[in-house]
């Protein structure tokens, strides 16, 4: 396709909302296949095991309130060259009072990892994050409040720069998502 082909553009229906519902955390290994299917949608996320490939396994995280997710566009017209930083703002209540370790150990593994991530919106489009080098965290911080009534929340900001804008994945369906990846949304 010519880089300088274009179709017309009509202003859509108001129809859209705003935030994402959770991410599937998984874990980044460079072998892992992506594979494409219809028009440039994410079918299925693999691995390679000795005999076949296996569907990988995703993290459920869910969110509330204001965690955001922004792909900024950078094109340099000396270089000949465009890429697409994807940020994740993740914030996050504990899981308990009586599991801080745990949460502190999935802050750990965030911060020290790298990831692909499948984020959720909230119009049930699901988006791959980090398809081709992965997202790493590059900021996080745990914020205990100074009041009683204060939020005891984390936040964690993971990025990814890539070749394509985050592609979307081939389900329109929460249960679609077990042909791409295996959800598991068991909490420890």
């Amino acid at each position: 396709m010519a880089c300088n082909t274009i179709d017309a553009r009509l202003e859509p229906c108001k129809e859209y909302v705003g935030g994402i519902q959770g991410v599937f955390l998984i874990p980044y290994v460079w072998s892992d296949i992506v594979e494409l299917q219809t028009v440039g949608r994410i079918g299925s996320v693999k691995t390679i095991k000795t005999s076949a490939a296996v569907l990988v396994t995703g993290y459920f995280w869910e969110l509330k309130g204001a965690s955001t997710f922004d792909v900024a566009i950078t094109s340099d017209r000396n270089g000949g060259t465009t890429m697409y930083e994807a940020t994740l703002v993740l914030n996050f209540k504990p899981k308990s009072v009586t599991g801080v370790m745990t949460d502190f150990e999935d802050i750990r593994n965030l911060a020290e990892g790298r990831w692909r991530v499948v984020v959720w919106d909230r119009n049930d489009n699901f988006w791959l994050v980090g398809e081709e080098f992965g997202a790493d965290a590059n900021t996080g911080a745990g914020n205990f409040g100074a009041n009683l009534g204060d939020p005891r929340t984390y936040a964690i900001t993971l990025t990814s720069q890539e070749r394509f804008f985050p592609r979307p994945l081939d389900s329109i369906t929460y249960a679609g998502l077990s042909t791409i990846f295996t959800p598991d949304v068991t909490p420890a």
